[in-house]
């Protein structure tokens, strides 16, 4: 069973993505907080697999949250669930830990396929997140060949890649390339494997920064 802990202090966005978890089979919702704090001083109690976390809270921010949590809980997954959409904060969230990062915007099955992501070892985004992060990557580095590492990809898993720059779902790509979306996964799994990193954003950044 996933067990999912959720920090939010809007309380009728909470009582949402309470619904969203309760809805969701094999998933089950630990806790539902409205700040940081009281969760770090029992997050050794806790441990979930995911947390979700919102990042304007009272008190300590979801950042923080995730940056101190981090390393007490190193098996633990961090999803951003927020309505701040600029890059110092985006890249923010990913530095201190977070493994996906979704707007408040986003429908019930979009949260819901989020969750599945991450469990499944992706990195979810929202597809405006993830084209905020692919523009920030261009226009920072001047285009350069592929990395030796990048080399060893097969077509098919840089094809996959690119359309995960462009910001398409899992579904999205299955569906443009005729293949089942558990070999879009598996695909991703491999390219994660040749480049050695961790997520989705780690894999566009060293494919496209050499």
């Amino acid at each position: 069973m996933l067990q999912i802990v959720l920090i939010e202090d809007n309380l009728h966005f909470r009582r949402g993505l309470e619904q969203i978890i309760h809805d969701m089979s094999g998933v089950s919702l630990m806790g539902s907080y409205s700040n940081a704090e009281a969760v770090l001083k029992k997050i050794g109690q806790l441990k979930p697999d995911i947390f979700i976390v919102d990042i304007n809270l009272d008190g300590m921010t979801g950042i923080e949250f995730i940056r101190r949590a981090k390393p007490q809980v190193p098996g633990t997954e961090f999803l951003v669930c927020t309505i701040n959409d600029d890059n110092t904060n985006i890249f923010e969230s990913l530095k201190s830990g977070a493994t996906g990062y979704m707007l408040k915007e986003s429908s019930a099955d979009e949260i819901k396929n989020a969750i599945n992501e991450i469990a499944a070892g992706g990195s979810p985004m929202s597809a405006y997140i993830s084209r905020r992060v692919i523009a920030s990557f261009n226009n920072t580095a001047e285009a350069k060949p592929a990395s030796p590492a990048a080399e060893n990809l097969t077509e098919r898993e840089i094809e996959v890649l690119n359309y995960l720059a462009r910001g398409l779902q899992y579904k999205e790509i299955a569906d443009k390339l005729q293949i089942t979306t558990g070999t879009i996964k598996k695909h991703i799994r491999n390219t994660y494997v040749k480049l050695q990193v961790q997520n989705k954003v780690e894999a566009i950044n060293k494919f496209r920064a050499y």
